[in-house]
C-alpha cells in the first residue's frame, strides 16, 4: 500500500517538465519587464546602475555657472561658498559640500523608505544636479551603495530641515544594508530652514522652502505638490512606467537647485549689510550676536537706521557683554522695554553707584512691566524680584 501511495504522489516526467517549463516562461517574462522598464528610463537620458543583483536609476543634469535659478546665478554661489564669512561658513573644497534633498514615502518610522535622493554640486567649473531613483523598495543595497561610494568619505551637507528630517533618515534606512554598503561618511550639516527663520524673522507667515523661493525671485509653474509624491511612486511600483515619476523628479530638482540659489541669498545679505532691509539688518545682528560673532554683529547693527525696541535691546546687551558702557547704556535707554530698564538699573546701582538713579530705573521697570502680556507666574516672578530691588534700593538710599 505504501509503495502505491508513493507511486501516486510521485510526479510524472511530463508533470516536471511542465513544471519547469512554467518556470522558465515566469523568468523570461520578468526579465523581458526589467529589460522595458529599463530601456524607458535609459530613454529619457538615465543610467541603469547595478549592485549584485539589484539596479538603480542614476539621472545627471549639468548647468553652466551662468545659468540662473531665481535672480541668483549658479556663478555667484560658486563664489559664495568661498567667502570667509563664519555663519555659513563650509571648511571644506567644493566638490564636498551638497545641496541636498530626499523623497520619502512617509514622514517618520523604520517603514519609511526614502525613494529619491540628489544633490547639486559645483565641479569642473560647471553644477551637476544628480538624482538617484530606487526602482523597487527591496534595492535599498544598491541604493546606497552608489550614493555614498559618489558622495565620499567626508562631506558637508546643505539642505533644508536635513538636520532633523533626511539626514536621521538615511541614518535609519542604512543600518538594514550596512552590512554590504559603504559606512556612512564624516558629515558636517547646514541647514537653510534655521537660517532663513533667523534673517526672515517676523517678515513670512511660512518657512517652507516653496515660501523662501520668493526670497530668491523662483516661482514654480505646475509644480507637483510634494505630499503627493509617495503616491506617485507607489504606482510607479505597481506599473514600472517611469512617466509616473516626471513630476516628481521635477519637483526634488527645483528642491535642490533652490538651495544653491538660497544659500547665495543669505550670503548676500550677510556680506552686503548695505543692501539689507532695517529689519533683515537687525534679525542677522541679532543673529551674530547669538553667535558670539560680536564685531560682526556691532557692524550690522550699525548700518541699521531704525531698530526695533528689541532690536535696541539686543544691542545694548552686545555692548554690556564687550562691557562698554558708555554705548549699552543709551540703547538700553532707547529700547524703552521694562527689560532695558532693569539692565539699566543693574548699571546705575553696580558700575555707575546711584542707588537713587537705580531706585528711579526700577520703578520705570516696573511701571512698564504693567503693559506686558506675559504668563502669570512669569509675571509674578518679575515683580516680586523689582519689588525686592526697589526695597533695597530705597534702604542704600537712606543710609
Amino acid at each position: 500500500m505504501k509503495n502505491k501511495l508513493r507511486r501516486m504522489l510521485k510526479p510524472t516526467n511530463q508533470e516536471s517538465e511542465q513544471s519547469q517549463a512554467i518556470e522558465k516562461t515566469s523568468e523570461q517574462t520578468v526579465d523581458t519587464k526589467t529589460a522595458n522598464e529599463q530601456a524607458a528610463w535609459i530613454e529619457k537620458g538615465a543610467d541603469i546602475l547595478t549592485f549584485e543583483d539589484e539596479w538603480i536609476v542614476r539621472i545627471d543634469q549639468r548647468y553652466n555657472l551662468a545659468d540662473s535659478h531665481g535672480h541668483r546665478t549658479f556663478g555667484a554661489g560658486y563664489e559664495s561658498l568661498q567667502l570667509p564669512h563664519p555663519p555659513l561658513a563650509l571648511d571644506v573644497p567644493l566638490e564636498q559640500i551638497i545641496f541636498f534633498d530626499t523623497e520619502t514615502t512617509g514622514l517618520r518610522g523604520t517603514g519609511t523608505t526614502i525613494f529619491l535622493m540628489g544633490f547639486a554640486r559645483f565641479e569642473q567649473g560647471e553644477l551637476l544636479m544628480r538624482q538617484y531613483f530606487l526602482p523597487h523598495p527591496h534595492y535599498e543595497a544598491a541604493f546606497y551603495h552608489h550614493f555614498l561610494t559618489d558622495i565620499g568619505e567626508d562631506v558637508r551637507f546643505v539642505t533644508y530641515n536635513g538636520k532633523s528630517f533626511d539626514w536621521p533618515q538615511i541614518k535609519t534606512r542604512h543600518v538594514f544594508v550596512r552590512e554590504r554598503v559603504p559606512r556612512l561618511p564624516k558629515v558636517g550639516h547646514l541647514d537653510l530652514l534655521h537660517v532663513c527663520r533667523r534673517i526672515f524673522k517676523g517678515l513670512s507667515d511660512s518657512y517652507r522652502l516653496t515660501a523662501m523661493e520668493e526670497q530668491i525671485g523662483f516661482e514654480r509653474a505646475d509644480d507637483l505638490p510634494g505630499f503627493l509624491a509617495p503616491m506617485h511612486y507607489f504606482q510607479y511600483v505597481e506599473h514600472q512606467n517611469p512617466s509616473i515619476m516626471d513630476g516628481v523628479l521635477e519637483h526634488h530638482l527645483h528642491d535642490c537647485l533652490t538651495l544653491v540659489s538660497l544659500y547665495d541669498e543669505c550670503n548676500h545679505l550677510v556680506t552686503h549689510r548695505k543692501e539689507v532691509s532695517p529689519r533683515i539688518g537687525e534679525n542677522i545682528a541679532v543673529w551674530l550676536a547669538d553667535l558670539g560673532i560680536n564685531e560682526q554683529s556691532v557692524e550690522h547693527f550699525h548700518q541699521v537706521n531704525d531698530l526695533s525696541a528689541e532690536g535696541w535691546l539686543r544691542q545694548g546687551l552686545l555692548f554690556k557683554k564687550m562691557q562698554d558702557y558708555q554705548q549699552a547704556v543709551p540703547c538700553f535707554e532707547k529700547s524703552k522695554t521694562f527689560r532695558g530698564y532693569i539692565e539699566l538699573a543693574k548699571w546705575a546701582e553696580h558700575i555707575a553707584k546711584e542707588p537713587r538713579l537705580a531706585y528711579d530705573y526700577t520703578e520705570q521697570a516696573k511701571q512698564l512691566l504693567e503693559g506686558q502680556v506675559l504668563l502669570t507666574t512669569r509675571r509674578e516672578r518679575l515683580t516680586a524680584e523689582l519689588t525686592h530691588r526697589s526695597n533695597r534700593l530705597q534702604r542704600k538710599c537712606q543710609e
